[in-house]
């Protein structure tokens, strides 16, 4: 019965992934995904910590970071910048692509301009100039929602 109710369990989510592939845009489907990925991970390191394997767990500990803070590095060097007084910005070769203004602004590069519009108001919102963010970065997210909105 068991096995029963976990192959019935398995068929159903297997559906839902299948109609979620279907029916949601690709940036859905993808921050889905990689929420889906950080749960198991979580669930893993639980797991494995609850067990007894101390060890064990910090690889799957490890493989969280580049998932949940992709930003990291890069928050990193701007405080380096600041706290050496290099008021700086790296300079940006002019024009951005699809893939690096998506990159930039946390969505798939076929976006919809409502998402574009909702990403791009929520980090303005956390990094705007008024507000102690960097003018810099507020200029590479203004080009990124000019790149994929078209203009």
């Amino acid at each position: 019965m068991t096995y029963l109710l976990a192959g019935i369990g398995l068929v159903l989510l297997i559906w839902a992934f299948v109609w979620i592939g279907i029916n949601a845009p690709a940036s859905r489907v993808v921050r889905w995904v990689k929420w889906g990925m950080v749960a198991f991970l979580v669930l893993v390191i639980v797991g494995l910590l609850a067990m007894g394997f101390f060890r064990p767990a910090l690889l799957p500990g490890m493989l969280l970071f580049p998932i949940l803070f992709p930003w990291r590095r890069k928050m990193a060097e701007s405080f380096a910048r600041r706290a050496a007084g290099q008021a700086q910005q790296p300079q940006s070769s002019g024009s951005m692509t699809y893939k690096e203004a998506a990159e930039i602004l946390g969505v798939a590069p076929d976006a919809k301009d409502d998402e574009i519009k909702e990403a791009h108001r929520k980090l303005m919102t956390a990094n705007h100039p008024d507000k102690g963010g960097s003018t810099w970065f507020a200029s590479q997210l203004n080009q990124a929602r000019d790149t994929l909105l078209g203009g």
